[in-house]
């Protein structure tokens, strides 16, 4: 791949996050604006719990799937399966507006966490994404994404990242 391409895409994935924070983050009608994460220079240093737990129950839009499959580097299919909903309930779900099952917007600002996660470690977007999604095997020939399916497979995954970063045993 060229120098050009790598930058298309990561220009892309940082596109993609932008959106799906612009998503996250609006307040209600009426509501001020409230910082659900903490920002590193241009990076997310982690989504706060008091941020998640507004933002779960206001709820996340469906439309979420398009830009977190962008950001992932994944299809809306795929994504649809790692946030557990069936791909056809996901479409329709995305031409209605409608907002995702708890279960699947807690799925969403789990993958992100990971994605940012991965790209702290790894230094990159893409590096981060080509991690996440090939299997690994301390995860039993599963991929990260796969894993961050449960909340314990994602523990297990940032168990993994933390070890990479700072050394140690996993």
């Amino acid at each position: 791949m060229n120098t050009q391409t790598i930058s298309a895409q990561t220009s892309s994935r940082s596109v993609a996050l932008s959106a799906i924070w612009a998503m996250l983050e609006a307040p209600d009608q009426g509501d001020p604006p409230t910082p659900t994460r903490v920002m590193v220079g241009a990076r997310l240093a982690g989504l706060n719990s008091v941020g998640a737990c507004k933002i779960l129950k206001r709820g996340i839009s469906s439309q979420a799937i398009v830009p977190l499959s962008d950001y992932l580097g994944l299809g809306k299919g795929a994504v649809a399966e790692y946030l557990d909903l069936d791909r056809s309930t996901a479409n329709r779900r995305v031409a209605k507006g409608q907002l995702l099952p708890v279960h699947s917007a807690e799925s969403v600002l789990r993958l992100l966490e990971l994605g940012q996660m991965a790209t702290d470690t790894f230094e990159t977007e893409d590096e981060a994404s080509a991690w996440l999604r090939q299997p690994h095997p301390m995860l039993d020939g599963d991929s990260p994404l796969e894993l961050a399916k449960t909340s314990y497979g994602t523990q297990r995954v940032k168990d993994i990242l933390m070890a990479i970063r700072y050394g140690g045993v996993v």
